[in-house]
């Protein structure tokens, strides 16, 4: 018997995760800018300024996880490993 496994998506999924991943970074990038330029065009508060911050680490670390991933995924196929998760 052949126990290889045979590829079904043919480079199709890749796509997918690209506009994922640009409309998720893109969304966070733009949520980032929006939340820094409203807080820091009015009054601004020590405490206050601090959560802003961190929260706009927090958005700008999803949307390097996101592009990280992909790169991840882009490397996977690249190797021939298209159906990585169908193998568990």
């Amino acid at each position: 018997e052949n126990w290889t496994m045979r590829k079904t998506t043919n480079g199709k999924g890749f796509a997918g995760a690209v506009v994922i991943t640009i409309l998720t970074a893109g969304f966070m990038l733009l949520l980032t800018g929006a939340m820094l330029s409203e807080y820091f065009g009015g009054f601004t508060e020590p405490f206050a300024t601090g959560v802003i911050l961190f929260c706009a680490f927090l958005y700008l670390a999803i949307a390097v996880g996101v592009i990280v991933a992909l790169y991840q995924r882009w490397q996977e196929i690249r190797g021939g490993e298209e159906d990585e998760a169908k193998k568990y």
